[in-house]
């Protein structure tokens, strides 16, 4: 048995300089990341994941940060920006109104507006700019209601086919 303890203490004698290599700052780094220290034989191995771990991180983030710019907003959120466009410009519209009803009183308003312009720079910057948001919200919502569009069609196929499949049609 004195056998046994002596193999099992110098295995553990073992991983504590395996570990002492290592510098504390690195192994703060390791953990950080989820990286278990112990696992690590060297200082340059602990570089090696870290440096791997970091750049996995920065494209994660690329990725999240692009698909965040690709998703479009819900209508609800396209109201409450074009709500918000329209108390830029002075236009009331009522809660009740559809979001195409107020993205056509904005453009209305947009068209007054320039004809009232007479050529000031500071008016038509004005407009140019409310231009650009109400196309902007245009564009989202143009997204999704294809979006809707595309549900609902997939929707009916699903429920032909299920008809189909029961012997219903």
């Amino acid at each position: 048995m004195s056998i046994n303890s002596i193999s099992t203490s110098s295995v553990n004698y073992s991983d504590t300089s395996q570990l002492s290599k290592i510098s504390e700052a690195t192994k703060r780094k390791l953990q950080a990341l989820g990286i278990d220290p112990s696992s690590v034989t060297s200082e340059a191995q602990a570089q090696t994941l870290i440096a791997s771990a970091q750049q996995r991180q920065q494209v994660q983030q690329t990725q999240q940060s692009s698909t965040e710019k690709k998703t479009t907003s819900s209508e609800s959120e396209l109201i409450s920006q074009a709500k918000t466009l329209a108390s830029k410009m002075g236009v009331s519209v009522s809660s009740n109104d559809s979001l195409s009803d107020i993205l056509s009183t904005l453009s209305s308003k947009i068209s007054s507006m320039s004809a009232q312009a007479n050529g000031d720079a500071v008016k038509l910057q004005e407009i140019k700019q409310f231009q650009s948001e109400l196309y902007s919200i245009q564009s989202q919502y143009s997204t999704v209601q294809q979006n809707d569009n595309s549900l609902y069609t997939a929707m009916n196929m699903t429920a032909n086919i299920n008809k189909y499949m029961l012997g219903l049609q």
